[in-house]
């Protein structure tokens, strides 16, 4: 039985840091050849601090990530000094020896990175703490939220039996190995063993970063599942079988099938068809592979620190070959989670079948901080079938029907959503909901937006579904950020799944009566952007959205006017997605109020918005740190890495890129992948 199967039999589990709440700790070259010190957050059902001790005791290791090429070189050059002798040298006088050399660096050059686990380092422990759960709510969170857990765990019965949690330090040297590799490294991360052979992978980070200047990506919306491996193969033997040889009698015999799901087949769809799957297919497991090919090639160059990845990792939970009415989500073991395809993903491993358009991966080299979106709390996958979600993936109707007859849906199990579908996401990947770090001047803050909203069931209906939102403690937990963490001069980055600020998809229909009579009306968002305005000489306050649209159509549907204060009043940036579209908004004082209706049709009751809201390409209009300070704050919505919108496939693989320099943001950019 490995490790993953045998998790709730286990009696301790380090369970922070972790792959998506790595721990970093900055060193600089003198505190390099000393002794290192860490905390880690452990859980157990054992409550005797001497009992632990002795169970644990040397059985904490940890394993450098290096690099393979540099892994190589190393043994290359090592290889070379040992044969040196002076016979060697006479004979690399005439350069057939040299010439071999140059051929063998190339060849070590044109390797694909790759992650390599240097020698083990062992730990000793110097002390051993009993710590209690805490809701984020209460101030002691805010002391460390890595050893200090949030009370989720404990309530929701995420480790089963376990309760007791306890905070260790511990302490090493590194090896020389280590040494070596940081000579040319910003950064190096380490993988924690720990009792049971269970591995915390990615889950140390030592640095010599001092946080003035730094980059780093945000990614959303990956939307993994193992079936998107599999949709290749599947409509490929259909496109090959001999119902396909005919494409004109195939769009009459599937006429009737298709008036029940979809509209009439168009001529868009034979075009579509006409086109190689390969160019048009969009896996969105295959989305995240390239771009960490992609991020892999910045870390071997210095130019990027971490990754953020802001919810809607996975498309569903049960992988679809499990998903059967009789699984229990409790109960549910992580190899049949779509957990485990994004864990396999990061670290390139477990690739037992080949499917056809599959991409190779790669390990991912740097450190990754998620928070999970509403998809993530769903448990069961749904069918492609439904509102033309098969466009997304780069499909036609009738791809989509042939795919519906290995991989329907029910539409009631569909739509569900649980606490517990978090429960391996919490065990494996990131024990933390909610948390915050401080690098440099900067406070990042991370909040869970919660799961989809049936309260906005419009916003549901429409595609474009609202979240839960913000709850009290997590409010309270902001105010205490602000009271006692936040210092003087601080910059405030916020990442969320579910956005701020969204505005519907046409002006107030009372505005559209209103302008009815006059020949050039707006009644496009984009007709809105306020560098536009500002050239046709208008006001800046004729250019506000927020007394047109909707802004607070598909966002998050508790405490929305506090959170909108709060990104007022103390963020420079905000950062989601859920949209999958790039759009991006300022805020400003205003004496003038707007108001939107809390959650119709259900509520009527409006609430205020206490922010002034504009709508620009903010990333494209501002590139230097002036710019950016002056008229901030933004809350910026960045599309989809795994998949595009409806109406814009092609937009998937998007990630956005944010440098920090001199403490200031210099530019946050969206760039695409393909």
């Amino acid at each position: 039985m490995n490790a993953s199967n045998s998790i709730y039999l286990k009696k301790i589990i380090v369970i922070s840091p972790n792959l998506g709440h790595p721990r970093i700790i900055n060193v600089n070259s003198l505190k390099l050849k000393k002794e290192i010190q860490i905390e880690l957050l452990l859980i157990t059902d054992i409550i005797d601090s001497e009992e632990l001790n002795k169970k644990i005791k040397k059985k904490i290791t940890l394993f450098p990530i290096l690099e393979y090429k540099w892994k190589l070189k190393r043994i290359l050059e090592e290889e070379r000094k040992r044969k040196l002798t002076l016979w060697f040298k006479i004979k690399s006088i005439f350069k057939k020896h040299t010439h071999k050399q140059k051929e063998i660096s190339e060849a070590v050059k044109k390797l694909h990175p790759r992650g390599y686990r240097g020698e083990a380092i062992t730990s000793s422990i110097i002390n051993i703490e009993l710590v209690k759960e805490h809701s984020i709510s209460d101030l002691k969170y805010l002391e460390d939220n890595y050893c200090i857990p949030e009370k989720n765990l404990t309530d929701n019965d995420v480790f089963n039996d376990l309760n007791h949690f306890f905070k260790i330090k511990i302490k090493f040297l590194l090896s020389k190995e280590i040494l070596d590799y940081f000579k040319d490294k910003k950064f190096i991360m380490l993988d924690i063993e720990g009792p049971h052979n269970r591995i915390n992978y990615h889950s140390i980070v030592l640095t010599k970063q001092t946080w003035e200047n730094y980059t780093f990506i945000q990614i959303t919306d990956t939307h993994l599942a193992e079936r998107n491996d599999k949709i290749y193969d599947i409509v490929s033997k259909w496109l090959k079988s001999s119902i396909k040889s005919n494409t004109e009698k195939l769009f009459k015999k599937l006429k009737k099938k298709m008036k029940s799901t979809f509209k009439k087949s168009s001529d868009e769809d034979i075009k579509i068809i006409q086109k190689p799957l390969r160019k048009r297919l969009i896996n969105p497991n295959n989305q995240l592979r390239k771009f960490i090919k992609l991020a892999n090639k910045k870390v071997l160059k210095n130019e990027l620190d971490f990754i953020v990845l802001t919810g809607d990792i996975i498309d569903y939970v049960i992988k679809t070959r499990y998903n059967k009415k009789d699984i229990d989500l409790n109960k549910l073991e992580f190899e049949y989670s779509n957990w485990n395809l994004f864990k396999d993903i990061i670290l390139n491993r477990n690739i037992k079948e080949k499917y056809k358009g599959l991409i190779k991966g790669e390990e991912l080299l740097c450190p990754i901080f998620t928070i999970v979106g509403n998809h993530d709390y769903r448990p069961n996958h749904y069918d492609l079938t439904w509102a033309g979600l098969y466009k997304k993936l780069g499909l036609n109707s009738s791809e989509a029907i042939a795919l519906n007859e290995l991989l329907s849906a029910s539409p009631i199990s569909a739509i569900t959503k649980s606490k517990i579908a978090l429960k391996n996401y919490l065990v494996e990947i990131n024990s933390s909901l909610n948390y915050s770090l401080t690098l440099g001047n900067t406070q990042l803050i991370f909040l869970d937006t919660g799961s989809d909203s049936f309260k906005n069931i419009r916003d549901f209906l429409s595609g474009h579904p609202s979240v839960t939102g913000l709850k009290n403690h997590q409010i309270k937990y902001l105010e205490n950020i602000i009271n006692y963490k936040l210092r003087e001069n601080e910059n405030i980055i916020l990442f969320m799944h579910g956005p701020p600020i969204n505005p519907g998809k046409k002006p107030y229909l009372k505005l559209r009566i209103k302008r009815g009579k006059k020949s050039k009306i707006r009644t496009k968002i984009e007709e809105f952007r306020e560098s536009i305005s500002l050239n046709l000489d208008k006001k800046i306050e004729s250019n506000r959205i927020d007394g047109l649209y909707n802004v607070k159509f598909g966002t998050i549907s508790s405490n929305w006017e506090k959170l909108i204060n709060f990104c007022k009043n103390y963020t420079i940036l905000t950062l989601s997605g859920h949209t999958h579209l790039q759009k991006e908004f300022r805020l400003a004082e205003s004496k003038k109020k707007t108001k939107v209706f809390d959650a119709p049709p259900f509520i009527l009751k409006k609430i205020e918005n206490p922010a002034a809201i504009y709508y620009d390409i903010y990333s494209e209009l501002y590139t230097n740190s002036k710019d950016i300070e002056v008229n901030a704050p933004y809350i910026f919505q960045t599309p989809a890495l795994g998949l595009g919108s409806y109406n814009n496939p092609k937009l998937a693989g998007a990630y956005r890129i944010i440098e920090i320099k001199s403490n200031k943001i210099e530019s946050f950019k969206v760039k695409f992948i393909n």
